[in-house]
């Protein structure tokens, strides 16, 4: 089994059609996640405003210490 996580920036939808912002279309959207899933990639930043802070989000403290928590993770069920 495995997780992805979506990153999305803003979707032209219903919910937010009368903001004036860039915002990416569904579809596209849909076809950069269903690519990020055959990619295999664990966090998928679907639309240009999401992708220009995806690596900045690789960087950071955050994911270093999701990095550290995941490699002990797989250290003590390999040792068990």
């Amino acid at each position: 089994m495995t997780v992805h996580a979506v990153l999305p920036g803003p979707v032209d939808t219903d919910m937010i059609r009368g903001w004036d912002i860039p915002k990416a279309s569904p579809e596209s959207v849909a076809r950069a996640i269903f690519d990020g899933v055959d990619n295999g990639e664990d966090e998928i930043f679907p639309d240009p405003l999401s992708a220009e802070m995806a690596e900045s989000r690789r960087r950071g403290a955050a994911k270093a210490l999701e990095r550290e928590n995941a490699a002990l993770l797989h250290a003590v069920s390999v040792g068990a």
